[in-house]
């Protein structure tokens, strides 16, 4: 009886040893220390302005204003999130938070600098354009450019200036601006032009009179000349108009 209680002593003893040391080591277990390093949270942030900016992923360039250092962390789930503020335009200089979180707890906040410029095509002069050259198609090209605030008064597509005329001289390469052109003046008030009268599937061409001068894309009044109706039609070129239904 007395070898039997000794045993049962020694087994207590073992089993509150064991308990101890699970106790002592388990913490330990739990609660890991986790080094984010800088260039992880750079990445995060990169990733989540190319997700959320209304540009093309090719389309801007980064550059992280200040060394972003290593952060030590403890906790058993550790993941990192990155916000911006409500009216980001994902242009120019930014500040961006970082949140570093364990198990949906925020355990420390960080704000990232950033210099975001956007590359954007735009129209520039082939050559040299003198003042009031009506522009052809030969004579501009699109080049990119990178901005680093949102652009004005710039032109983004060839089509927006064939057909207009330089109000002043324009030098080679020089990039083209809505303020540096003026419209052509492609019908004259008086003008006999071909009415093309579309409705649905249906297509009438008849002949017109032009009530007013206009350029290319432009809404004037001209008159049917079959039924004398005034209506208002769309400047094609410099003999045809469009009036659609």
């Amino acid at each position: 009886m007395e070898f039997f209680g000794r045993k049962a002593m020694r087994i207590r003893e073992i089993v509150l040893a064991i308990f101890l040391l699970v106790a002592t080591i388990s913490p330990s277990l739990a609660v890991q220390e986790k080094t984010i390093r800088g260039t992880e949270i750079k990445v995060l942030v990169k990733d989540y302005v190319e997700t959320n900016m209304p540009w093309q992923k090719d389309a801007i360039r980064l550059d992280f204003l200040g060394k972003i250092p290593d952060f030590h962390v403890q906790g058993g789930q550790i993941v990192c999130k990155v916000r911006s503020g409500r009216d980001e335009s994902y242009i120019g200089d930014s500040i961006f938070t970082v949140g570093i979180y364990d198990d949906g707890t925020l355990l420390r906040e960080e704000k990232v600098r950033v210099r975001m410029e956007v590359g954007m095509d735009v129209v520039i002069s082939a050559k040299f354009l003198s003042r009031d050259t009506i522009i052809d198609v030969d004579d501009v090209k699109l080049v990119r450019k990178w901005f680093d605030q949102t652009p004005t008064n710039v032109l983004m597509q060839i089509e927006d200036v064939v057909g207009r005329q330089a109000s002043g001289d324009i030098r080679q390469n020089m990039e083209i601006k809505r303020n540096m052109l003026k419209s052509v003046k492609t019908i004259k008030r008086g003008r006999m032009v071909k009415m093309i009268v579309e409705n649905g599937p249906l297509t009438i061409v008849t002949v017109g009179l032009s009530e007013e001068d206009g350029s290319r894309g432009d809404f004037i009044r001209v008159k049917n000349i079959s039924s004398n109706k005034i209506v208002y039609a769309k400047v094609i070129d410099g003999s045809s108009v469009r009036v659609d239904y």
